[in-house]
């Protein structure tokens, strides 16, 4: 067990689409946290789980719940890959896709 401790992971990759983007994430930070420290112009307005405006598609890997996203998403959102940014942390590589705010980024 201690071997697999040592060898966890302690950061993952994260890749956004639409566009190339691509960043570093801790495996404490919160997917939404990564993206505004790499400047995305990442949708959000609480940053607790409650509001939805992070919500974004998991399309390949695997992340950490820090909520139950029932309260904020549908039933179907869930079932199809959605998630909250500010309350999702990674337990592997993700592949994500959001609408930003800024095309441009």
């Amino acid at each position: 067990m201690l071997q697999r401790l040592l060898k966890r992971k302690k950061s993952f990759s994260v890749s956004v689409s639409p566009g190339n983007h691509h960043f570093a994430l801790d495996r404490k930070e919160t997917l939404l946290a990564g993206a505004l420290r790499v400047g995305l112009d990442w949708p959000h307005k609480c940053q607790v789980g409650s509001c939805g405006r992070c919500k974004c598609k998991i399309l390949d890997g695997v992340i950490r719940p820090e909520i139950d996203f029932n309260y904020v998403l549908t039933p179907a959102e869930v079932n199809s890959g959605y998630v909250l940014a500010c309350q999702s942390t990674p337990k592997t590589d993700l592949k994500v896709t959001v609408n930003l705010l800024n095309k441009g980024n």
